[in-house]
């Protein structure tokens, strides 16, 4: 009879420290999803942050010339130009334009491939033009958001005079 009391404990323990192994597998495995996403987000957000470039490359020509951009991030650097271009300055829904620019831009970073000094450069002209960026979106009324529009037009010829 105690063999049997103690098989039956023992079992119970295995089945019991089975199930816990499981529960902590599964909870581990949802952490690393959890932290694997979080550090893919943390990577894309690095990329559009001072640390990844070095600070002291200013805004500057390639040697009298214009410095190339990659072909994939034109079209979203275009479509700002666009969506500033649309603004109307009377009427226009600039709470809406600033989503619209930040969305635009997230594409942007997610699409630069640049590395070495055309990208610290190019870095150089965005970190400006994303803190407009978000000055807009932040922007309470009308008139403080059309200069700030103005400051991002001027953020846009500035990139047409170093970059093609």
């Amino acid at each position: 009879m105690k063999k049997l009391f103690l098989s039956a404990i023992l079992g119970l323990a295995i089945v019991v420290s089975c199930e816990k192994k499981q529960e902590e597998h599964v909870e581990h495995e949802h952490t690393t999803t959890e932290q694997t996403a979080t550090d893919e987000h943390v990577s894309n957000d690095e990329h559009a942050t001072a640390e990844e470039h070095d600070e002291s490359v200013k805004l500057d020509l390639n040697n009298g010339a214009k410095w190339p951009v990659n072909s994939e991030m034109k079209p979203h650097i275009a479509e700002m130009e666009t969506q500033l271009n649309a603004y109307k300055p009377k009427n226009g829904d600039f709470k809406m334009l600033g989503t619209n620019l930040s969305a635009t831009n997230d594409k942007l970073v997610k699409s630069c491939t640049m590395t070495g000094t055309p990208h610290d450069v190019l870095h150089a002209w965005l970190a400006p033009h994303m803190k407009e960026i978000d000055k807009l979106k932040k922007a309470e009324n009308r008139e403080d958001a059309n200069k700030i529009v103005g400051e991002l037009k001027q953020s846009m010829d500035t990139y047409h005079t170093y970059f093609n």
